[in-house]
């Protein structure tokens, strides 16, 4: 089944492969693939059961989704790795697993390891408008509009509820602490200042443990900081970028 994702941006330009995270699609990266376009090339995935990506329903999803990834990066070259949150954790272990493939890494709202409240799976199984008002309060700083966040929600609706939930299994089974220095690849990482769901000391401890790193803190977002901070992130992005890929 093919992958389906949007591109935008300059061909001859470095490619971002770019990866969304527990519940997502493509529309995690809306405003990269607005504001980078005329600068860097990029395709931003449907992971299968996301946005327009067929399920495929594999019983290794972490796997199935790893796949994904692959089939996209192949036909990009030899692009830079986007991840944010879940997708941050696939792009470490897609690093850790098929290095030659990819020339760096961009980890968003992530860490090493990504334990999950048990609370979310309580209203995933539960109470379904109570994890999309969570998504609410939890997911961005506290000064973040109202349409922004109401947005966000409606794109957390349109997931089927199986699917989200098996991410957060994807999350919370996920543990690379004892291997990123195995990373030797030119690793930015980018955290809100206000997250509280990968908050800023696993920003740290990747920033410590893998080799080449540089470290972004954006103030006055949370954990959809390419959302929150779109000007902001894209330009760390951009600096990023031509500083060691052009």
């Amino acid at each position: 089944m093919p992958v389906h994702y949007e591109e935008t941006g300059v061909g001859n330009k470095p490619t971002l492969v770019m990866v969304h995270g527990a519940g997502g699609s493509s529309a995690t990266w809306f405003m990269q693939l607005r504001g980078l376009s005329q600068h860097l090339h990029i395709r931003a995935i449907d992971l299968n059961g996301h946005g327009k990506t067929a399920d495929r329903k594999e019983e290794d999803v972490t796997r199935s989704y790893l796949d994904d990834i692959r089939t996209v990066v192949k036909e990009s070259g030899r692009p830079i790795l986007v991840g944010h949150s879940m997708g941050g954790a696939l792009t470490l272990l897609y690093a850790l697993t098929w290095p030659d493939e990819i020339a760096g890494l961009v980890l968003v709202g992530t860490g090493a390891r990504l334990r999950v409240n048990k609370l979310i799976f309580d209203m995933l199984d539960n109470n379904f408008e109570g994890y999309v008002e969570a998504v609410g309060q939890f997911m961005f700083a506290k000064d973040t509009s109202e349409q922004l966040i109401e947005a966000s929600q409606a794109e957390v609706r349109k997931c089927p509820i199986e699917v989200t939930r098996r991410d957060f299994v994807v999350c919370n089974l996920f543990d690379v602490m004892n291997r990123i220095k195995e990373i030797t690849l030119p690793t930015l990482i980018i955290v809100g200042g206000e997250d509280i769901m990968t908050p800023k000391k696993y920003a740290a401890y990747l920033d410590e443990h893998i080799p080449n790193t540089t470290l972004a803190v954006i103030n006055g977002a949370g954990h959809s900081v390419m959302l929150e901070r779109p000007s902001e992130f894209n330009e760390i992005v951009l600096d990023w970028a031509r500083a060691n890929f052009d």
